[in-house]
């Protein structure tokens, strides 16, 4: 333990008093040092002690065991084959973060960017891929926008109170998730009903007036388990356009979201499940990123509705368990530019509405010892209309997307056989039927052995994945092309992990490859959308975890990731993709001072990465510098039921950018109490 300090504070802390001379004030160079200095040898008399505190101050912290969105069904994760990170709710709400965002943070092999702050677009990249080749789902439900010209999700919105756990992914996921699956696949968890009554409470404010509030209500009246909750968030933020450019005007955020859970349980195995979310969410916006990105007028406002109903039953002794589900997602956006002193003749104002309805059949078969078989069957039917209108130097301009929809059907089977003791492999096949383009076949293959007396595990993937044009790719009466085909993908991996010290320490290490081809691309000549680019990503995931049994969690990961513009009429080609990152890694730890105090340090380092400067003519390509991040956490459990924390967000208030031009947060603090009964 005395090794891992003195490493932290090599690595850590002597890089920090370099970067302190090097522009911080004085101030808060004394402050923030004394802080480090203070907390390290804290740490270190601690630890000195003897673990001092016993080992229930890490009982609600554990390495998750059962994953689902591998195989869609419940199991072990020994035997997943898939390289796969899960964010369970100790985890959660050790971390004190607020945000989806900040808790995809430390996962390796994925990386976020976001538009400007609160409530702006916020992308994610996995494995190097575009932002709208992973798939997002909400309790099952898929999130992609239907509305949106690449089918992206945006994770801005999504607050952290109501999450009970996130499953991430890595890899070609089509077999089981059909289109948009071409990276991975993001599954986000909220929490569920409680079987006995319960309530919870959360509060908190801090920096740039903002205030994040969240109530929920849980429990169970016979047969009948519900949960209702309650969250809004509120900021007079930052400005969009970044203040690296003389941007000084605050764009706002304030979201709001309600969510419902109903389960009743019959006899025989028999559960009827409904699900209903709604968020709305308005948002100042800039003009552009950079030199005169700032927009006094320019808003946004989002309304999204969700809907989940399921009835889930066995059959033959719980051999044939089966799920019949039907989802709907809406999600309605509104802009609005007005004239003001800066842009006196430029405005406008556009509407975009989307909707997804899918049904699903999912079966599992347990007949036999060595295999568990799964199949189903999926309908899905997206809708989008959208209309545009501006104002500016070359006059009115308008554009209408006619209501456009368009369907898709799929099979899907797989089987998890289990050949030998500790050795089993998943291998999975899909056929999907497109109204437009045709047909698609996916399939995958995920061999996996485990060596109980060692604690190794060898895995390894290959799979294919596509992507279906969106509705605008399709149907847009300017730029689409109703001849357009499928992106696809084709992948693989290998790696292995090893648990030591009871499981109290483990670290894995993966090799991922991926190829994409038919890639939506604009050609100049038509000024139409076409399937014409191709990408290639690899790269190395490696991640380790300790728990330091009554004193402290660490946990680190490196993500070495390459990618290379393949397309072959690309002004690009051999290049880099935009905004992607090579290197990203992450260090943070909890510590346990006893039963009632923990703290945290998380510390966050993005390395450089391309981005185009639009503008100029020509556009510019150039080169974002990296940056290095340092954020700390405190709680203290005042009861069993109430826990008081605070929180400073880049402490050393860096200045960076994710996207050229746009802004980031800097020194923040936050402070708020959680309450459950």
């Amino acid at each position: 333990m005395n090794k891992i300090m003195i490493m932290i504070k090599n690595i850590f802390f002597a890089d920090y008093m370099k970067y302190f001379t090097e522009g911080v004030t004085s101030m808060a160079q004394t402050f923030f040092s004394r802080v480090l200095i203070f907390l390290l040898l804290v740490f270190s008399v601690i630890k000195a002690e003897g673990n001092k505190f016993g080992s229930d101050s890490l009982r609600t912290y554990h390495l998750s065991e059962i994953v689902v969105s591998a195989t869609k069904t419940p199991t072990l994760s020994t035997q997943i084959g898939s390289a796969i990170t899960v964010i369970d709710r100790e985890q959660i709400a050790l971390s004190q973060k607020g945000t989806v965002l900040e808790l995809l943070s430390e996962v390796p092999g994925v990386f976020l960017v976001q538009q400007g702050g609160p409530g702006k677009l916020a992308t994610v990249f996995t494995r190097g891929a575009n932002a709208g080749q992973t798939l997002v789902l909400l309790d099952g439900v898929e999130m992609n926008n239907p509305g949106d010209i690449g089918n992206v999700f945006d994770f801005s919105n999504l607050q952290a109170d109501d999450i009970e756990r996130i499953e991430i992914l890595r890899g070609p996921q089509s077999t089981l998730y059909g289109s948009d699956a071409l990276a991975g696949v993001i599954s986000i968890f909220t929490k569920k009903p409680s079987q006995n009554f319960n309530v919870t409470a959360h509060l908190e404010g801090g920096s740039y007036n903002s205030l994040r509030s969240n109530a929920s209500v849980s429990g169970r009246i016979n047969a009948l388990s519900y949960l209702v909750s309650a969250n809004d968030f509120k900021t007079k933020g930052f400005s969009s356009a970044s203040d690296l450019y003389g941007n000084t005007e605050a764009d706002g955020y304030k979201t709001s979201s309600f969510t419902s859970k109903l389960n009743y349980s019959f006899p025989e195995d028999i559960s009827l499940s409904l699900l209903l979310r709604y968020n709305k969410a308005n948002t100042d916006f800039d003009y552009n990123g950079g030199i005169n990105g700032d927009d006094p007028n320019y808003s946004y406002s989002l309304q999204e509705s969700v809907m989940k109903t399921s009835l889930d039953f066995s059959l033959f002794d719980k051999q044939w368990d089966q799920s019949i589900s039907f989802n709907y997602v809406r999600n309605f956006r509104k802009y609005i530019d007005g004239v003001d002193a800066k842009r006196p003749a430029t405005s406008s104002d556009a509407r975009y509405d989307g909707t997804k309805t899918k049904i699903e059949w999912l079966n599992t078969l347990n007949l036999f010892d060595n295999s568990r078989i799964t199949f189903g069957a999926e309908g899905e039917e997206e809708t989008a209309v959208s209309d545009f209108y501006s104002n500016g130097d070359w006059g009115p301009f308008n554009s209408f997307f006619p209501r456009s929809s368009t369907t898709t059907f799929g099979f899907y089977a797989q089987d998890q056989i289990y050949f030998i003791h500790n050795f089993n492999t998943t291998i999975g096949v899909r056929y999907d039927k497109h109204k437009k383009f045709g047909s698609v076949t996916t399939y995958r293959i995920a061999p996996v052995y485990f060596i109980e007396e060692t604690g190794t595990k060898f895995r390894a993937t290959y799979g294919t994945g596509f992507k279906a044009p969106s509705l605008f790719n399709l149907f847009d009466p300017a730029y689409g092309n109703a001849e357009l085909k499928s992106e696809k993908s084709k992948g693989w991996d290998f790696g292995v992990e090893q648990f030591l010290l009871e499981n109290n320490l483990s670290f894995e290490v993966s090799y991922f490859s991926n190829f994409f081809t038919d890639l939506f691309s604009f050609d100049y000549a038509t000024f139409k959308t076409v399937n014409l680019a191709k990408a290639e990503t690899n790269g190395v995931e490696f991640g380790l975890k300790y728990k330091s049994k009554g004193f402290a969690v660490y946990n680190f990961t490196y993500t070495l990731t390459n990618t290379h513009d393949k397309s072959d009429d690309s002004p690009d080609k051999d290049s880099p993709l935009l905004r992607r990152p090579k290197d990203k890694a992450s260090f943070s730890s909890i510590f346990f001072l006893n039963e009632h105090l923990n703290l945290g340090f998380e510390f966050l380092y993005t390395g450089i990465r391309d981005d185009k400067d639009f503008s100029t003519y020509p556009v510019q390509r150039i080169q974002l510098k990296s940056y290095m991040l340092v954020n700390l956490s405190a709680s203290y459990k005042l009861t069993s039921g109430l826990e008081v924390f605070g929180k400073i967000h880049n402490v050393f208030d860096k200045q960076y950018e994710e996207i050229l031009g746009y802004g980031t947060e800097r020194l923040s603090a936050y402070a708020g109490i959680n309450f459950s009964l």
